[in-house]
């Protein structure tokens, strides 16, 4: 589960990356649509508009997002050892190719394209279309983009991910008939009685080293397991409930995981368990 989650998050950050931001110029500024990073440039904000052969060094990564030559979000950058670092948005699709660089009087923009003649291109627009204003018709009070949005969006979305991991409460139901244990729900799987070698009712499992396959929260344990000792086993185990049942199989050789010799279940309360482990002990010798 845990790499589960690991790899949903950077399918989403990658996701990120690669969704292409659309960038339009007006008269009176210019509009960077994206689905995290939106910015609107007024026009009377705007202090220069050039092209740089090279993107300036990254220092840090205030909130934004990274995926080899792709840049995209809030840097702080530093042009050269010798200069102090500055606030910069990125835009930039090619760290390898010049860049279009947007002075501000709230910090730096760099914009670029999937390849020089496309970032040319817009340059040229820019140029043509946004008025570069005198410093004493410049607006210093303008504030630097909030980036709220895109915190908003990444807890979002990691709360909905999380979500079943932490707050669900998982289970499994248990039905036991004259020749069958069945469990159902997550990692179901059926258990022949004829199969049965032993069934224990036991107070502690046997330490657990690694979780194989499996679902494990504060509550529940459910799925492929090893103990300290190597062995493969299926828990179907709530945690809060001091007493389990312990069934071992005699199948040689076990055809796959799925159908493991050592199993442990419980039911959610020591009343419970107790009951489930009379009902199969009662059907496999009665």
């Amino acid at each position: 589960m845990i790499l589960y989650t690991i790899l949903l998050i950077v399918v989403f950050l990658v996701f990120v990356a690669f969704v292409r931001e659309k960038v339009y110029v007006y008269s009176d500024g210019i509009k960077i649509k994206d689905v995290m990073y939106p910015l609107w440039i007024p026009n009377d904000t705007i202090v220069s508009v050039s092209m740089i052969d090279k993107m300036p060094k990254l220092i840090y990564r205030t909130n934004g997002t990274g995926l080899g030559r792709i840049q995209k979000g809030y840097f702080t950058i530093k042009k050269s050892d010798d200069q102090h670092s500055e606030n910069a948005t990125l835009y930039t699709r090619n760290s390898n190719i010049p860049a279009i660089e947007i002075r501000t009087t709230t910090g730096l923009v760099y914009i670029n394209l999937k390849n020089e003649d496309l970032t040319k291109e817009l340059f040229d627009d820019i140029k043509n279309n946004v008025k570069i204003l005198k410093e004493n018709d410049l607006n210093f009070n303008a504030k630097r983009p909030r980036t709220y949005r895109s915190v908003v969006i990444i807890f979002l979305f990691l709360f909905i991910l999380l979500f079943p991991v932490l707050f669900v409460n998982y289970s499994n139901e248990i039905i036991v008939n004259n020749d069958m244990v069945k469990i159902e729900g997550e990692y179901e799987m059926e258990v022949p009685l004829s199969d049965v070698d032993t069934i224990l009712l036991i107070e502690k499992l046997p330490a657990i080293k690694l979780r194989t396959n499996g679902i494990s929260t504060r509550k529940v344990n459910i799925g492929h397991f090893k103990t300290s000792d190597g062995r493969r086993c299926r828990l179907y185990v709530n945690n809060d409930v001091p007493l389990y049942i312990e069934i071992r199989r005699d199948v040689t050789p076990v055809a796959s995981e799925n159908q493991s010799n050592l199993i442990f279940i419980n039911r959610k309360t020591v009343e419970e368990t107790r009951m489930l482990y009379e009902e199969i002990f009662n059907s496999m010798y009665n």
